[in-house]
C-alpha cells in the first residue's frame, strides 16, 4: 500500500474537507435527496433513493481509503483517527439504517411509517453523528490554522 500525505493541506483536504460529502445524516441526508430530485434533471439523473445512497456510500468508501492512505505523524494522527473514527459511523448507518429508509422511500411506503423510522434514526444516531463530526472539525480547524489553511465556513 503506497502511503500519501506531503503537504498539510493534502491532510487537512483528505481528513476534513471530503467529510462535508457525508455532513447530511439522518433525516438531513433525506432531504438532500429530495432537493436533488428536483433540482437535477437530464441524462444520469438517479431517481432511485437505494441507488443515491449506495452512490453516497461508494464515494464514503473511497474517500476513506485516501484518509487510510495517509501517512500519520504526531501533528496529524488526531485528525486522521477522527476522520476514520467518522468515516465507519457514517457507512455503518448508511448501510444499515439509512438504506432501510431508502427502501421504504423507494417503495412508497406510507409517509407515517417513514417518519417514524427517521425518528428513530435521529434519535437514535444524530447526536453521536454531531459528536463524532464535530470532533473532527475542531482537530482540523486547529490543523489549518497551525498550518496557514484558509478554511472558509459553509452555512448549514
Amino acid at each position: 500500500m503506497q502511503l500519501y500525505g506531503k503537504y498539510p493541506d493534502e491532510y487537512f483536504d483528505q481528513a476534513a474537507l471530503n467529510t462535508n460529502d457525508i455532513s447530511r445524516f439522518g433525516t438531513y441526508y433525506f432531504e438532500g435527496y429530495q432537493k436533488y430530485l428536483k433540482n437535477v434533471s437530464g441524462p444520469g439523473k438517479v431517481t432511485s433513493c437505494e441507488e443515491y445512497l449506495k452512490n453516497s456510500i461508494a464515494r464514503a468508501e473511497k474517500n476513506l481509503e485516501k484518509v487510510k492512505k495517509l501517512q500519520p505523524t504526531p501533528e496529524t494522527k488526531p485528525m486522521l483517527d477522527a476522520s476514520i473514527t467518522l468515516y465507519k459511523y457514517v457507512l455503518t448507518s448508511y448501510k444499515a439504517e439509512h438504506l432501510k429508509i431508502a427502501k421504504m422511500i423507494d417503495n412508497h411506503e406510507p409517509e407515517q411509517e417513514i417518519n417514524k423510522a427517521l425518528t428513530e434514526l435521529d434519535t437514535s444516531q444524530y447526536d453521536v453523528f454531531i459528536e463524532k463530526y464535530s470532533t473532527l472539525w475542531k482537530l482540523a480547524e486547529t490543523y489549518a490554522k497551525d498550518n496557514k489553511i484558509e478554511v472558509k465556513k459553509m452555512p448549514f
